[in-house]
């Protein structure tokens, strides 16, 4: 599993610092209104997604916003 923070892939110890620099580029007005979006396929695990909230909240961002692709649905 790789973690991908705008164009780049990126480690989960690279997410804090991301998002406080990201955080830093907006008017000062509009950082309470940063929502973040974790983005991921049916693949992947829980586990990589509960790492990287937990160092979303080591940056200070609680409002999140999730989406994955929508899996084919079959019929038996």
């Amino acid at each position: 599993p790789r973690v991908q923070l705008n164009d780049s892939f990126a480690r989960l110890a690279e997410i804090k610092p991301f998002i406080i620099e990201e955080r830093t580029e907006i008017n000062e007005a509009e950082r309470p209104l940063m929502t973040v979006s974790i983005k991921s396929d049916e693949e992947v695990k829980m586990g990589l997604i509960s790492d990287v909230k937990q160092e979303l909240r080591k940056a200070e961002a609680l409002k999140l916003n999730y989406s994955t692709r929508k899996g084919e649905v079959t019929a038996n």
